[in-house]
């Protein structure tokens, strides 16, 4: 009863063994494709960083393409990290698994050699028919009939079971092996790449060194920008003013019916409905580019590498490709059509009582008071000819009130 036992619990063993594997290879598979898109991140910034050496002087948009790649680089390596770490689970988990059922293999080869011992001991006719003619009963010779055929399957159960356990344990050890010799090639990858990051940082930290020489001229710069984002947030403030105003007229007389909103802006039942709408797609939103990361964030903050140099930005600044169409966040309808120096074309939409603004556009294909529809294209992302970077500034309003971007499109 008790080798039933055991016997059970060792197939119940091999069948938690071949589960864990299969999620063990599902959790691979994600990491394998993690990496995959890692790599090709990685090389789409070198790319980048590749056009921006063409000018020989240092610039911005090379300390930021290559921040970028040690970022994703660093991602990339924490990404090997999580391999090895699974592969070292498996490892452990396998190594328990054979020495389970190496163990188990000696038990079971012992015991069969005690049966075999004792069949030839007793394995000659008159034992047999003694054993029978010793009975007490009839009965009881045919329960010892019973028990010697029973004896005799028995053993050939346990002469199947040896096999199946020495396969089992040969194709752990396999097994065991190759995850030995798959951790010694991450453990070799994840090395060049730590020597690639080391290469890299040395290359941002040249890089700073020369900006900091042009720290006046940066800061310029910097401050001519601050300025375009002024007057293009200016232009915005007031445009969303007007339509509170036009809105309020709409509304006049019918309060009843209407919500008072941020800025004063008293909503149709129909705004109300899209604003709602809009609010509860916070953090859903779909990205205003199909491909694409941000450069720049929300907010006036320090730069992360220069010392004496802040950042302001009014929404964020996504990096895309070249050519590439900018879409519509959210239903709503076209405002205006803005234009300003620094970020060129500009595409005011409404959603109720929250807007969004589009700029830095090289053509736009909408027009004022059009409707538009969920990742509809409203135009074509700018590419700046000096530095060849394309990129979408995206701003978000409700009322008056800027808000960061961040928060209302989806995460990567």
């Amino acid at each position: 009863m008790k080798m039933k036992i055991k016997n059970g619990l060792l197939l119940f063993l091999l069948f938690l063994s071949q589960a864990g594997n299969l999620l063990f290879a599902q959790s691979k598979e994600e990491l394998e494709k993690k990496k995959e898109q890692l790599v090709k991140e990685i090389d789409d910034l070198q790319s980048e960083l590749d056009k921006t050496k063409k000018n020989k002087t240092a610039n911005l948009n090379q300390l930021t393409s290559l921040s970028q790649k040690i970022g994703t680089r660093q991602k990339l390596i924490n990404n090997y990290n999580g391999e090895i770490v699974q592969i070292n689970t498996q490892i452990t988990r396998k190594s328990s698994e054979v020495k389970s059922l190496d163990h188990d293999l000696g038990d079971l080869k012992r015991h069969y050699a005690d049966m075999v011992v004792y069949a030839y001991k007793h394995r000659g006719a008159y034992d047999r028919l003694l054993f029978l003619f010793s009975a007490n009963s009839f009965n009881d010779a045919i329960l010892r009939m019973k028990y010697m055929k029973r004896y005799n399957a028995y053993r050939h159960m346990q002469a199947g079971l040896i096999q199946t356990t020495r396969t089992d344990l040969q194709q752990k050890l396999d097994e065991l092996k190759s995850q030995r010799a798959g951790k010694k090639n991450l453990l070799a990858e994840q090395l060049d790449q730590k020597k690639k990051l080391s290469a890299e940082k040395s290359e941002k930290d040249k890089v700073v060194k020369s900006l900091t020489k042009q720290e006046k001229t940066i800061k310029a710069n910097m401050d001519k920008k601050k300025k375009e984002q002024e007057k293009l947030k200016n232009q915005i403030a007031d445009l969303i003013k007007k339509e509170i105003e036009a809105e309020k007229k709409k509304t006049a007389g019918t309060a009843s019916s209407g919500t008072t909103a941020a800025g004063g802006l008293s909503l149709t039942p129909e705004s109300k409905a899209l604003s709602e709408s809009f609010a509860v797609n916070m953090g859903k939103l779909p990205w205003p580019v199909e491909k694409g990361y941000i450069i720049e964030t929300f907010g006036t903050h320090p730069h992360p590498d220069l010392k004496n140099v802040t950042t302001k930005n009014n929404g964020v600044d996504i990096k895309t490709s070249q050519g590439a169409s900018v879409r519509a966040v959210f239903k709503g309808t076209v405002v205006n059509i803005l234009s300003n120096p620094g970020y060129h074309k500009a595409v005011l939409v409404k959603h109720g009582e929250y807007y969004t603004v589009y700029s830095n556009l090289a053509s736009v294909n909408v027009k004022a008071g059009q409707q538009l529809e969920t990742k509809q294209v409203i135009g074509t992302a700018f590419t700046d000819n000096t530095s060849g970077i394309t990129s979408v500034h995206l701003e978000f309003w409700k009322g008056t009130v800027l808000m960061d971007p961040e928060n209302w499109i989806a995460g990567e």
